[in-house]
Parts: structure tokens; sequence; C-alpha cells
């Protein structure tokens, strides 16, 4: 488990996801997934969008529906394939948010008790 400069505990994860930035849905690759926010690779087309707010959709392994996240991009490493993006979540359903606390709460303790050596991605 990483910690941001914030001090959130982020949970390395291997999920996919959609962002809609400047009317386009583009694809990416979540690499570590926290409960205000996230890492992810995406194509490098992303970092040709005019803005830093964009929203984006979320399937969580085990929850039935997707969650919608309005979110903006915090810091994006332009790399020549892939970028490296840091988002933070700044509006969500409170039943989408409820939902991604519980499974990352559980992913957390999940992680906690596995022993050690065994750090497979959720």
């Amino acid at each position: 488990m990483l910690q941001d400069a914030h001090r959130e505990t982020m949970l390395p994860v291997a999920l996919y996801a959609e962002l809609v930035a400047d009317d386009e849905v583009l694809p990416a690759f979540v690499t570590s997934l926290g409960e205000h926010g996230l890492l992810l690779d995406s194509l490098a087309i992303l970092g040709n969008r005019r803005s830093d707010r964009l929203q984006l959709r979320l399937t969580l392994p085990g929850e039935p529906e997707p969650l919608w996240i309005g979110a903006e991009v915090v810091r994006d490493r332009h790399g020549y394939l892939f970028n490296d993006t840091a988002i933070r979540f700044s509006a969500m359903a409170n039943a989408h948010w409820h939902s991604l606390r519980r499974w990352v709460r559980v992913r957390e303790l999940v992680l906690a008790t596995r022993p050690v050596g065994v750090h497979n991605a959720a």
C-alpha cells in the first residue's frame, strides 16, 4: 500500500476506467485507488485536454453498479505512449461514495492480513 502526499492510503489495483474529458471518452488503467483519488496510466492523448476537470466511470470488482465520479487532474507526467496521472475526486453521489469507501476499507483489511510476500492487485 502506498501513501500519497496527503497521507491517504492508496491500494494497488488493476482496474479499467473510462475518462470523459472534453467530450471524448478515453480508456485508462487504474494502478492505485484510495477514498479520495486514484493513480492511472492513460493514453498520452489525455495530455491534450483543455481542462483539468473530467468525469470518470469506474467499476469496482464485486459491486453491482459502476461509479460515476467528477474529478480533477492533480498530476500528469507525460510519457511517450502513456501518462502517469493522479486524479482527485471532487464529486459523486452519496451511494457511490459509500460503496467506494466500503470497498477500499475492506481491501485495506485484506491486504493487512495477508501473509508477507503476497501482494496481488485487487
